[in-house]
Formats: C-alpha cells, structure tokens, sequence
C-alpha cells in the first residue's frame, strides 16, 4: 500500500471504518480515503494511482475476510500512524479478543503478484554488507530469509514481516494501550494478490516469530488468524480507546495547561480510568458514613502525577474546589508553571493549613506524599508547625482527600510518610481508606521490563538486561560507560537532535557555588561539571534550581536528586559515585561520601536504603533511554555481567 513517509508535518490520517461498511461501500470508501490522504498531506498532494487502487483492492480484501467469519463489526484503521516520525501501518483492525478485552492486529498489506527468492547474482542493493561483499554468491541466513527480489521493482526488498515488525514497535513505543498486560497485538503480513505455486515459499520462511505471511492461496489461515484474535460483537470499545489514548509525543511538562484544561491526548490506562472515575464519583456523592480518603502508590514511572492533573482536571472543568498540593517543590512550581490560566491551583500544604476551612475543598490531590514532612513547613528556613500534621491537613481541609506515593522514593530522615505509616494516620483521623495501586510503568514509554530491572538492581537483586529478544523488543535504550565524557559526549548528541536530556549524579560531591558554573562534580581525571545552580542566581543561559529539569541550559550542570525527582525528560545520564558501590553480590555504602542531608540519618541500614532509593529516582527520570556510569570498577563490571551494552 501507501509508502507514505512520516514525518512532523503530516496530520493524522483518520480513516476508520467497520469492516463491513468497507465491503459494502468500497468505492464510495476509497475515494474517501484519498480525501483524508490529501487533506493529511502536507502539501496537500494527491493520492497516487497506486494508492488508490491499493484502498480499492487491498483493504476490501482484508474487510471480505472479516465479514466471511462473522466479524464485520471490527474496525478498519487505514493508513494508521499513531506518531509523527514513524511511517503509517497499512491496516490495523481493533475490536474484542475472544479471551476478553481489547484486540488489535497491524496488518501489511502487499500487491505483489509475484515474488523470487533472494539472489545476489540480481544485484546486492539491501542486502546486507556481509553479502555484498561475499565472494561465494551464498546468502547469509538473515538476508536468506529476511529478504525477496521483487521483479516489479528490479531489486530486493525486506520481506514484509520485517516491516510488521517495526510497526509493533512502533505501536509499542509510543502508544501506552500496546502492552500485552492490557490489550492483546498481533502482527500479519497479507499478500492477496500473489497466487502462483512457485511465490508461496514467502510464507513458508519466519524472518519474525510471531507474524505470519498469508497470500492468496491461505484464504483459511488468514481467517484462522482472524477468529483467533477477534470475536464477533458489536462493540466499538477498541475503536475509541485507539483514538482516544494515543500516547503523547511530549513530555508530561510540555502538556500540563492541555491536561488541567481538560483536552490532553496523554493516554490513561485502564486502572488510571477506573481510578479517576472511581475519585469523581466521591467528589460527586462524598461518603455519608466515614470520609474516603484515597491512597494511590505506585513506582516511578507510572503516571501518579499524570492522574493527580487528571483528577484535578476533571474537578475544575465540572465546577467543583480543587487544590493540587505536592511534597516535591521543584514538581511542584514546575506543574504550576506549565498550568496555563490555572495556576492558583496550585498551592502549598502550609498555605491550606492555613487559609482553608474543615471540609472547605471538593477535592485536594497531594503529589508525592512520601517526600511530606511530619507537619506543614512555611518559608525557605521550613519553620515548624506544631498544631497538625501534614496528613491531618490534607484530610480535614477536603470533602475527598487523595494522596499519591511511592514508598521507594524517600530520601532524606524528614521524608517522613512511608505508605504503611501514611494509612495508620488516615486510619488515626477515624478516615476509611481506599488503596489504589498502579503496576504499570509509563514513563519509560511503557517498559514495565526496564522498571522491574531498576527496580531489581537497586534492590540488589539484579536480572540481567535483555533489550534484544527478536520475539519482545524492548523499546527502552539502556546502556553503561566507563567514561563521564562519553556518556556527555551521548546525551549531547540526543539534544542535538531535538531531544531533551540531562545528567545526574548522587550527591557526592560539595556544593560550592550556586551559580551553576563552577565544577564541583568530579568523577574522573579531567572532567567536570557544575551541580545545578539555586533559585537566586543571576547566571545567563543557567536555570533556576527548580526548573533544571524542564528550563532551557540545564544539560550544562548537573542535577541532583532534589531538582530531577517527580520530573521527567527524555534522555537521562546517572553518575554514580563512592556512596554505593557493588561488593561481594551486594550494595555498599560509604558514608564519608555522603555529602547530603540524608547524612543526619544515623542508621547505616536507613542510609543505604535511602541512597539506593535516590539513584532509583535518578535512573528513573527518562522517558527514552538512559545511561548508566560508576566511578567504581566493580560496579561498572556489573553492568557488563547484566549485558548491559556499553557506549
């Protein structure tokens, strides 16, 4: 079909249809399409001969076999690309799995009437460089399999289950629904046109697992294809959540003042849906009995903060009192910043201690709970207040109370909430309280695999790093270096591309200046960066300490836990230094290196915990990929042993 070329500046092609209107009005449809094509174009050219045909012939095809077993009602996406750098898929078909829940197939779609096996002797053009330089005519397997000679257009092409291949990353990448968890996705490529006895060997080879060929000649495989992975039922469902729930491009920072409007295209999951309703319907009916007090924990990365804008959202645009309040301040007056026309609600906890009445907030979501101190702190100096603690304020001053934490994310002796310790005072205030746990990782766009490692290495339990199974690709870039300068050198060249990236190193250093400018952070002989500079400053080019991670210049210093926690960006280097180090099949701590507040922690035991969960935070900030460095041998011989790929 269409070899139209992604790209920033083309619109959505929405061309969507049950498979059954598609045979029914094929002609009227493909005309259609072309208009969409056209309006989407961004030069507004015309569909090609080509393409025409392709909507005309190739789909209805695909829509026939749907109708044939009863599964008309499936929709039809044409010419789907759910981002603007990847190219489109030719057919993805969304409807009900037969074992529940939403199912979805990216089909490629092919003319070919006829096809030859791969031969170097008809030339070397995309082949790979081993066999064009092989001087025995014989193919490696990959190119073996992995491609055919196309007479039609005089050279060698990828076989096309290479090209579902990258478009069940790409679905994968950056649509948050696509994770096996949730929905089921399958892969398929569709020859329709290609009956001769002596082509069918393209479906007889695997160059993918999983994604099988079918061309004229397997009218009964393709639909046992189909049965297998659609039921018959008249439900739009995963239609809607396709159009619906695209994954953003940007970052969650870029989109705050969409999201707090009410029109963000930042997708939810099926808990965030069902969590955000299940707190509006309190909002709405708040408990007669004992108040609900929500708590919704889960790690980083998956979308806490994203679900507190949503609820607080929600509460605004249907009229009701709402407040945002976070334990983070750098978070914290990031959101508000990027809350376009809605700033206000955006507040301290001291400031609701103090200005709001019992029970005077509809809804109050407070961010980061576990970074809360004990009881509200006011000014830069956090002068104490003895009347209430944090909790008791968030829970008396708001008809429907929600807290959000994560356990694994205190850092420093006055984070002082853990989650069991956040309930028994929920529970103290004579609260009923409703747990909400998130299990699915967002941020690094939607690898639960990479979570669960750093989750693992930080709890010194390390699996090894499996990015290249050809059966499950990992979307998310990991690597280690053993040299500050090149992991630098890296994330240079990340920005440098368009992408926004940032290094972060444990504190292990002293901060000697707040100007951003002199380099105090120094792992290695030779290289070293300033620490991130404070809010008053005047430093041209340098960001305020609380807009580091979000602020033009800030990939000039280095941030630090305090500045990148409940932040995000999309391509992220950790320092690690002397305070953790890998020893003996364990994690090791080295006070003498501490050089934070954490310091006044007086258990060793604490302290490491604390520390492990600070480069927790840090390896965690990236929406793309991060890499990894240590000063320490041993630590860096780990990475290596976990099959880590290094720069």
């Amino acid at each position: 079909m269409s070899e139209v070329v992604g790209g920033g500046t083309w619109s959505d092609l929405e061309a969507f249809w049950p498979a059954e209107e598609i045979v029914r009005s094929r002609r009227r449809l493909s005309n259609k399409i072309a208009e969409i094509y056209e309006a989407a174009h961004p030069n507004r050219a015309k569909a090609s001969a080509a393409d025409k045909k392709a909507w005309r012939e190739s789909l209805y095809e695909v829509a026939t076999a749907l109708k044939d077993v009863d599964l008309g009602q499936v929709y039809v996406f044409v010419e789907y690309r759910v981002h603007p750098t990847m190219s489109p898929i030719d057919v993805v078909l969304a409807g009900q799995h037969p074992d529940g829940g939403l199912s979805f197939a990216a089909i490629e779609l092919k003319q070919w009437a006829t096809i030859e096996r791969p031969d170097p002797a008809k030339g070397t053009a995309n082949l790979c460089s081993e066999c064009k330089q092989s001087t025995t005519g014989q193919l490696c397997g990959d190119c073996a399999i992995g491609c055919v000679y196309a007479p039609f257009y005089r050279g060698h092409r990828k076989h096309p289950a290479l090209q579902v291949k990258d478009n069940l990353e790409a679905l994968k990448r950056h649509h948050s629904m696509f994770d096996d968890r949730y929905v089921h996705l399958a892969g398929a490529t569709y020859l329709h046109n290609l009956k001769d006895r002596e082509c069918q060997w393209i479906s007889r080879v695997r160059p993918v697992r999983g994604v099988p060929t079918f061309t004229a000649r397997q009218p009964a495989d393709l639909r046992k294809f189909l049965t297998e992975r659609f039921r018959p039922v008249k439900d739009a469902a995963a239609a809607q959540a396709l159009l619906d729930r695209r994954r953003a491009g940007s970052l969650l920072t870029d989109e705050i003042g969409a999201i707090v409007n009410g029109h963000t295209n930042f997708s939810l999951t099926e808990k965030q849906l069902e969590a955000v309703e299940e707190v509006m319907e309190s909002v709405r009916k708040p408990s007669s009995s004992a108040k609900k007090v929500y708590v919704i924990s889960g790690r980083a990365g998956t979308g806490k903060s994203l679900l507190a804008l949503t609820a607080l959202s929600e509460a605004l645009n249907k009229g009701y009192e709402a407040r945002f309040v976070s334990g983070g301040i750098a978070s914290r007056e990031n959101l508000q910043h990027g809350a376009k026309g809605k700033k206000k609600y955006f507040t301290t906890l001291n400031q609701v201690a103090n200005k709001v009445a019992a029970n005077g907030l509809d809804l109050l979501v407070c961010d980061e709970a576990h970074r809360l101190t004990e009881r509200p702190q006011a000014g830069s100096f956090a002068l104490r207040r003895d009347k209430e603690s944090s909790v008791s304020v968030i829970v008396t001053r708001a008809r429907v109370p929600v807290f959000f934490v994560d356990g694994d994310q205190r850092l420093f002796a006055e984070d002082a909430w853990s989650e069991t310790d956040l309930i028994e005072a929920i529970q103290d205030l004579k609260a009923e309280v409703v747990p909400i746990r998130l299990d699915r990782s967002l941020r690094a766009v939607g690898s639960s695999t990479y979570d669960t490692w750093a989750q693992n290495l930080m709890a010194g339990r390390p699996v090894p790093w499996n990015a290249d199974d050809d059966e499950d690709p990992e979307p998310f870039e990991l690597y280690y270096t053993d040299k500050a300068a090149r992991m630098e050198e890296f994330l240079q060249s990340k920005l440098d591309a368009g992408h926004s990236a940032r290094m972060t190193a444990g504190m292990c250093w002293a901060w000697t200046d707040t100007s951003g400018t002199v380099p105090d952070v120094a792992p290695e002989p030779g290289w070293a960066r300033p620490w991130n500079a404070e809010d008053s400053h005047n430093t041209p080019g340098v960001p305020a300490r609380r807009f580091w991670a979000t602020g033009d210049g800030g990939f000039g210093q280095i941030g630090c836990v305090h500045t990148a926690q409940g932040l995000e960006y999309e391509w992220g280097g950790v320092i690690m230094g002397p305070d953790l180090t890998w020893v003996d099949g364990s994690w090791a701590l080295d006070r003498s290196w501490v050089k934070s507040k954490a310091i006044r922690i007086g258990s060793d035991e604490i302290l490491t915990e604390r520390i492990r969960n600070a480069y927790g935070v840090l390896m965690t900030r990236s929406i793309r990929g991060t890499v990894l460095y240590s000063m320490d041998p041993d630590t860096i011989r780990l990475f290596a042993e976990l099959g880590i790929p290094k720069l």
